[in-house]
């Protein structure tokens, strides 16, 4: 991803938290990938990293419709994902969707209830709505009717070891093309 993108992305991410009211606080840690894959509007997210203390993670995202999360889970990480502006279309899976047919169900707390989701099945959230994904639970998912803002409050995140996705070629370490400064939100 070229540092040209990721500058853009996150002014226009930190342009919609401004016109949805968050306050962001001092020198927020701001990251955008790709991915790995090479084309952002298919597949990229921003996150605005506010706290990750030994306890818990906070983070607020953002991403235009179509800007897939590709589908992952965690080995530990427990997480409730906040659809806090905008549609979220998310599909679980009760096993690594890039391994196995979708089949069964998945049981996941939804606005602090049950519910038994169908494996593959993608269901859309509404702003407000939230889902708590436990370790195992493989997710993805991506903004509709425009974009989406989505908090995040988890236990710790290890980025480095604990994120596993169902493509193999995803690399959300690759180092951004130097093509101009760098030039984040402040």
């Amino acid at each position: 991803m070229k540092q040209s993108e990721i500058n853009k992305l996150c002014r226009e991410a930190a342009d919609c938290l401004k016109q949805h009211n968050w306050v962001l606080p001092p020198q927020p840690e701001w990251s955008a990938t790709d991915f790995g894959l090479g084309d952002y509007t298919k597949a990229g997210l921003v996150e605005v990293l506010l706290a990750n203390e030994p306890e818990y993670c906070e983070k607020i995202m953002y991403a235009r419709e179509g800007m897939v999360t590709p589908a992952h889970t965690h080995y530990e990480k427990k997480e409730d994902i906040i659809c806090r502006h905008g549609t979220l279309k998310i599909t679980l899976w009760s096993k690594n969707p890039g391994e196995h047919k979708a089949e069964g169900t998945v049981e996941v707390k939804i606005n602090r209830k049950m519910e038994t989701r169908q494996s593959g099945v993608p269901f859309e959230m509404p702003a407000g709505t939230r889902i708590t994904l436990t370790s195992g639970i493989w997710h993805e998912f991506v903004p509709v009717n425009g974009v989406s803002v989505i908090g995040e409050v988890s236990t710790f995140c290890n980025e480095e070891t604990d994120n596993i996705f169902a493509n193999k070629d995803i690399d959300i370490f690759q180092a951004p093309q130097a093509d101009e400064p760098v030039a984040l939100p402040v």
